[in-house]
């Protein structure tokens, strides 16, 4: 089993942080999918469900409410600058939610304790996949189901492949890395995510991919929507070691790149996700 210290950390610091700070600018972003994850669920489908990489909770009170009342929704999350203001929004509304901080592919769950397990995008990371979801698979209850979405390749991507393909013209070419380690593109690949799901105990594994434009950034003009997209996505690290000159202009090529995706202050892009259903068989 792999050691998943490395995910603890970065969403313990910088990146955990970086999310918090910009929740409602990804959540306006990501938040448009929490309604067709939600349509692969019947109301009423479970009394205790389980939200795994539950971040900063607006998709746990959305699980929440339709569900209905009597159902109880745990979101587990391992990075606790997210899960504190996950845990402020819980404390305003009037949903019964609980927030576990901790690492949802080792920890002890009670054994057959959830008719659902839910993810938006938080699948991805776990270092080692398999014993993640078997981990899980021992938290469901019997005919339990598993839902989830996560994003498909980075080539059918503009929001990632557009900015850092401008950016690459300004800085070196960071060195490959293995497509399938934790990472937002870990489970692209829908054969291997079925081979793991079916090895961990789940059936009837389903994919249906969702493509449809998101709304990355926001500002009052290009350059404004610009310079947040860049600031809240990876291409920022890529631009560091950058001086103040070489960093303009390579913002301004990204800028040039977007400009036919800027409408009305909002920049639209393409994105394509995978929506994944399973059930959990016997075992």
């Amino acid at each position: 089993m792999q050691d998943n210290q490395a995910q603890v950390e970065f969403w313990n610091g910088e990146g955990g942080q970086r999310w918090a700070d910009h929740d409602a600018q990804f959540e306006r972003t990501i938040g448009p999918l929490t309604a067709p994850l939600l349509a692969r669920i019947a109301p009423n489908a479970a009394t205790r469900a389980l939200d795994i990489g539950c971040g900063c909770g607006n998709q746990t009170l959305a699980l929440a409410r339709h569900l209905g009342p009597g159902a109880h929704v745990t979101g587990v999350d391992i990075s606790a600058p997210m899960l504190a203001l996950a845990r402020q929004r819980a404390a305003a509304g009037a949903a019964p939610l609980e927030f576990l901080l901790a690492d949802a592919s080792t920890h002890r769950f009670e054994p057959q304790s959830f008719g659902l397990l839910f993810s938006r995008f938080g699948v991805m990371f776990f270092a080692d996949p398999l014993q993640a979801f078997r981990n899980l698979h021992a938290a469901c209850a019997a005919g339990a189901r598993l839902v989830f979405c996560c994003w498909q390749a980075p080539a059918l991507n503009d929001w990632l492949r557009l900015p850092l393909q401008a950016a690459l013209r300004h800085v070196p070419a960071p060195a490959a890395t293995d497509p399938h380690a934790p990472g937002p593109f870990a489970f692209a690949d829908r054969a291997r995510v079925s081979a793991i799901l079916e090895a961990a105990g789940f059936g009837a594994v389903q994919f249906e991919s969702l493509e449809t434009e998101l709304c990355f950034a926001e500002g009052d003009t290009l350059a404004a929507a610009t310079t947040a997209m860049v600031e809240a996505g990876p291409v920022n690290a890529l631009l560091a070691p950058l001086d103040a000159e070489a960093r303009a202009r390579a913002l301004d090529d990204i800028r040039a790149t977007l400009a036919p995706h800027y409408r009305e202050g909002k920049m639209m892009m393409r994105s394509a996700a995978w929506l994944v259903c399973a059930d959990r068989i016997a075992g």
